[in-house]
């Protein structure tokens, strides 16, 4: 025979004392429930995990579909015909780390190393 958790309270957690609360472990309803009942009952809301493998082969699909769909827009760096402060703003919007102090060409050929 089923078990049901108390109707005012569908959260309870069966035990082999009763149906007692999750949280303060309070007995709800007092009775002796078989264990088998009890795994019968915990087990029944489980869904079994699917192979690796599949679970896998769904990943794939995901990434293959998402580089299908994302629009890859390089901009274009014209560093010649950039100023020094330019070029110091550009190694900043890109995380490099400069010497403001150095001169443009040098500026510019750290750039050109990481950038390209």
């Amino acid at each position: 025979m089923a078990i049901k958790p108390p109707s005012w309270q569908k959260d309870a957690v069966p035990t082999l004392k009763g149906w007692i609360h999750p949280k303060t472990k309070e007995i709800l309803v007092g009775g002796s429930i078989a264990q088998s009942q009890i795994d019968f009952y915990l087990n029944a809301g489980t869904i079994s995990a699917p192979e690796p493998e599949v679970i896998q082969d769904v990943i794939s699909d995901i990434e293959i579909d998402i580089e299908e769909d994302i629009d890859w827009e390089i901009e274009e760096i014209d560093l010649d015909s950039m100023t020094k402060l330019e070029l110091i703003e550009t190694a900043e919007e890109w995380k490099i780390k400069i010497d403001p102090k150095a001169t443009k060409s040098k500026i510019k050929s750290v750039l050109e190393e990481e950038l390209f």
